[in-house]
């Protein structure tokens, strides 16, 4: 899933890697026989609800809409004119190589008419949008014998987890699932577990369902869950158990789970702060997140980079946050750092949600997040917790308060999501903050 990178705006079209590299094969193959089509097996979550509110949000969010060539075929078909509202010769970008959707002035789609409609939708109907379009909160990953659908929580209606269950949706579900898979893709290996190949499907899944049963732990909070399962996966590191295979495995899993729970009966009174450059990294990490793109930014890329460079040097300086977006006042960094009210059940059933919908969906490792192990990738989720907690904070302490609320958090996610496996991956920054034990001490001391 490589869309935006923060330099660039692909994110739309592009949110998911895998998709939409098989798509694009797919789409060249002709796709697959209707009868292989019948035996596709789509795994999607019970956790999550989601239905499109029209917020347009995703339509007027700088997002660059990438299309399949017989998406721009179907679209120049379409006969637009002025007289629609669409200038023809704006309509579709070409660049690098590839054609993408064009932008209004004010950054919204090319499409998106004044009510907030899209001109293609409600000419065409839905089937004649670009598959992007259509796909989108969604994204699908090969899981050995199945797929499995996650979500993009940038989606406000996601986040908040609005709309119909998505297992009442798995007709349509599966028919978006039959455009993007291939015979193929059965064949595409797991990714590893720790690093080097040799782990198996049913291996790998066994070590997302306890990684899943972690996280799912109720009555427990969730940075206890979260020290937990660090723990758990410390000591598969160490002892070398990444290549269990076989039903033993389970048993050996269930073990590592139920003794992380005994080590770590509770969360800690006064838990470590971390260390000053763990600190650093933190706050940049933050930044990386809390930044919005524009296609205006895109246009003047060097005066992008000159305003990100003076918003990290504040961050480095850790005195005063810059104004980066609406909601995102400057404010002192003290406000953001000093002890906040516990958070509601609410609150933590919604950031239960997103993190496991990530792990069920695989959207932390292997080809849905550069090609990471799983314990790596896992690790990189866990630095989101503290991450949102912060933003949530930032966003509370501009208004003067010190208690979050469900709609901070859920923005927080949105945000973070917005840029979640397509800004830059610095691998380095996680394996050295996980030598150090400063990942565990970051989510203790943030959700404290």
């Amino acid at each position: 899933m490589d869309g935006v990178k923060p330099r660039g705006a692909k994110r739309f079209a592009r949110f998911n890697r895998t998709a939409n590299r098989l798509a694009t094969r797919a789409r060249n193959r002709n796709i697959l026989p209707s009868i292989w089509m019948k035996s596709l097996r789509v795994e999607i979550p019970p956790i999550q609800n989601w239905s499109c509110h029209g917020c347009t949000d995703c339509c007027r969010n700088h997002l660059l809409v990438q299309l399949l060539p017989e998406d721009k075929q179907r679209i120049e078909k379409q006969g637009w004119t002025r007289a629609d509202g669409v200038d023809p010769g704006l309509m579709i970008v070409g660049q690098g190589g590839h054609f993408r959707l064009g932008h209004q002035s004010d950054g919204a789609c090319v499409f998106l008419d004044p009510s907030g409609r899209c001109r293609i939708h409600a000419k065409f109907g839905a089937e004649a949008k670009p598959l992007a379009c259509r796909l989108y909160p969604l994204v699908i990953h090969p899981a050995g014998q199945k797929v499995v659908v996650g979500l993009r929580f940038c989606c406000p209606s996601v986040a908040a987890n609005c709309g119909q269950p998505l297992l009442e949706q798995k007709a349509e579900i599966q028919k978006l699932a039959e455009c993007v898979a291939l015979d193929h893709f059965r064949d595409i290996p797991p990714p590893a577990v720790l690093a080097g190949p040799g782990t198996e499907w049913p291996d790998l899944l066994r070590f997302v369902k306890w990684l899943d049963t972690s996280l799912a732990v109720k009555e427990t909070p969730l940075t206890l869950r979260f020290l937990r399962t660090l723990h758990w996966l410390g000591a598969v590191e160490k002892g070398s158990f990444s290549q269990i295979s076989g039903p033993g495995a389970d048993e050996i899993l269930e073990a590592l789970f139920q003794g992380a729970g005994k080590k770590l009966p509770a969360l800690p009174e006064s838990p470590t702060r971390p260390g000053r450059f763990s600190r650093l990294f933190f706050r940049l990490l933050v930044l990386e997140h809390a930044r919005m793109i524009t296609v205006e930014d895109l246009r003047a890329p060097g005066r992008h980079r000159w305003q990100m460079l003076r918003a990290a040097w504040r961050f480095v300086r850790a005195g005063r946050t810059p104004a980066l977006r609406e909601g995102l006042e400057s404010v002192e960094f003290a406000a953001i750092e000093q002890r906040f009210e516990p958070v509601s059940p609410a609150i933590e059933a919604m950031l239960t949600r997103f993190f496991r919908v990530k792990i069920q969906s695989l959207h932390f490792c292997g080809r849905a997040f550069y090609d990471r192990p799983l314990i790596e990738g896992f690790r990189n989720l866990a630095l989101l917790y503290p991450v949102i907690l912060w933003l949530g904070r930032w966003l509370a302490a501009g208004q003067q308060r010190t208690n979050l609320t469900e709609a901070d958090v859920a923005r927080a996610i949105s945000m973070v999501d917005y840029h979640y496996s397509y800004s830059p991956y610095l691998a380095w920054r996680v394996r050295l903050l996980a030598q150090r034990d400063e990942i565990a001490r970051l989510c203790a001391w943030y959700g404290r």
